[in-house]
């Protein structure tokens, strides 16, 4: 009975692809739950999935212990669903895994006419998002692997002929075309892995001895500066408005786990551990402008979410499923494309958040599973009840955050650890003429973001209305101590200093503010938060210079 019926599971798992990645949480409550579904009339085996159980059930319990326990579920829900997608994975006959194969590359294909479409005349690179947006990297993530695995499909001497060969061999061409465009080196370092892994499965120990011989001459050149100045510039992006920042996110995850050593922050609470521990950027209009939901990391984000003990189980999952990787060639050619593939995806999910959206984890796992060559023995299936707790789990999943969509009282309810919510609900009580609700408002969103200068600029603004102005002085100061170029923080302070009687320290303030601004150039103010820090009004100079005794701007 098991993969008597493979078209459902392979087309639903392929062509989600398609669709955005599953990416809409209401896209992907539908698409997983007809998966559960095909897992109650196939009843496969637990296979794959029984190693990443332990992880599974700590996310639970990371979740259950969380600030915001309703933004774990559609995290939870996710790895359950991909976990039940790479069990009947394991139970594919041969034809089905080539049929999964063909149908893999055929999607890719549309993915890539879809990058083509989005670069082309817009300078390709970031552009090319592709059917998988908002990044280029989701649809470069997916193009790496396919053409990694039509190579090697092409190449095994069992491998594709006729028509098969040059559909495959085209949709390799087309993929690593487009891979090029993008300059995505996320994808060019899963070529790299999964050309070195083709390598060593194929040709062993001498082939290791040449990678690493490959390796070590790159990273010398490297690290000498011996690559070319045009290499370089795009190896690290130099192009760009602003520096690299991973290494820095890397870091910032590590010290989310320090501090939150067993459960982490909880699923899909990456952010709220952020926002402690946030990555400065010294080269922009704004120092704390960066605010991201992910690690740019799988391994970090299980740590910074589910603590180190979560990433020992994590590990323990990914282990299981990557020890089919270390086996020589394998005589069946789709097993071969299926591990280079996932080699691809494996070397790229190190660097990125690849695994964040449904479809590309149910890629990798599927990958990693069809490169396993499973036994066809079948062994204990996925009881009725964990099948019906999944497909409740995933049709619900969309529900919390689309509730919290409805308004900033109810967001705040369902995810107190959000500053986003009480912000809005700030603004509505100002415009409502409440003064003391916007303040509570105000203060609670910078208790969850201490990091964000907004917060005690606008809670120095109402004190200055209310004219408390030793408290609006004092909370402008904090304004100017993070974001030293934030010049409406620094116009009020001056300001409050004057209404204190302290028209000195306002006269220092006030040149001090136009020694900045005669040092400023031109910023790229991306967010909301940038425009805020940067922009100020010559009127309002003016206004608070005449009452330091200060000429106006020229």
């Amino acid at each position: 009975m098991l993969g008597s019926r493979p078209a459902w599971t392979v087309r639903l798992l392929v062509f989600s692809l398609a669709l955005g990645g599953l990416r809409d949480p209401r896209l992907f409550a539908v698409a997983g739950a007809a998966a559960w579904a095909v897992v109650w009339l196939e009843r496969p085996a637990l296979g794959p999935a029984a190693a990443w159980l332990p992880w599974l059930a700590w996310a639970l319990l990371s979740m259950l212990a969380s600030s915001q326990p309703l933004a774990g579920l559609p995290v939870v829900a996710r790895w359950a669903t991909v976990l039940a997608c790479a069990s009947l994975a394991a139970s594919w006959t041969t034809r089905a895994r080539e049929e999964w194969l063909k149908s893999f590359l055929f999607v890719t294909s549309i993915l890539a006419a879809s990058a083509l479409a989005t670069g082309a005349g817009r300078g390709w690179r970031i552009n090319m998002t592709g059917l998988i947006p908002p990044y280029y990297n989701y649809t470069a993530f997916v193009l790496s692997a396919a053409a990694a695995a039509a190579a090697a499909w092409v190449l095994h001497p069992r491998g594709a002929q006729g028509r098969d060969a040059k559909a495959a061999a085209t949709v390799c061409a087309i993929a690593f075309l487009c891979v090029v465009l993008a300059r995505s080196r996320g994808a060019w370092l899963g070529l790299g892995v999964a050309a070195a892994l083709w390598s060593t499965r194929r040709w062993g120990p001498r082939a290791i001895f040449v990678v690493i011989v490959a390796a070590a001459l790159f990273g010398g050149a490297l690290a000498g500066g011996f690559l070319p100045g045009r290499l370089e510039e795009i190896l690290f992006k130099k192009y760009r408005e602003h520096a690299e920042a991973r290494p820095r996110l890397w870091r910032a995850a590590a010290a989310i786990a320090t501090d939150h050593p067993w459960l982490g922050t909880g699923p899909g609470n990456f952010a709220v551990g952020f926002r402690l521990r946030p990555v400065a950027r010294e080269d922009g209009a704004a120092r704390w402008a960066m605010s991201t939901s992910y690690a740019h990391s799988e391994p970090l984000q299980a740590a910074a979410e589910t603590g180190w003990m979560g990433l020992a189980l994590w590990l323990l999952g990914a282990g299981a499923a990557l020890s089919a990787l270390l086996r020589r060639a394998h005589d069946d050619p789709v097993i071969e494309a299926a591990a280079t593939a996932a080699a691809s995806m494996t070397a790229q999910l190190l660097i990125d958040n690849m695994l964040q959206i449904p479809a590309l984890a149910a890629l990798w796992l599927c990958a990693l599973t069809v490169a396993s060559a499973p036994v066809g023995r079948k062994r204990r299936p996925w009881p009725s009840l964990a099948i019906l707790a999944g497909a409740a789990l995933t049709l619900v999943s969309w529900i919390p955050h689309t509730l919290a969509a409805a308004g900033p009282a109810r967001a705040a309810a369902l995810f107190p650890a959000e500053p986003a919510p009480h912000e809005n609900l700030a603004y509505k009580a100002l415009a409502a003429g409440q003064a003391a609700g916007a303040e509570t408002h105000w203060a609670s969103a910078q208790n969850l973001e201490p990091f964000n200068a907004i917060y005690p600029w606008r809670r120095a603004q109402l004190a200055a209305a209310a004219g408390l102005w030793t408290q609006a002085e004092s909370l402008a100061a904090r304004a100017v101590e993070l974001e030293p170029g934030f010049m409406n923080a620094r116009l009020l302070r001056a300001e409050s200093l004057v209404r204190l009687g302290r028209a000195p320290e306002a006269r220092v303030a006030l040149d001090e503010f136009r020694q900045l601004r005669a040092r400023r150039g031109n910023a790229l103010t991306d967010s909301g938060y940038e425009r805020t820090v940067w922009i100020f009004y010559r009127r309002d100079y003016d206004r608070v210079a005449a009452l330091a005794g200060r000429p106006p701007l020229r």
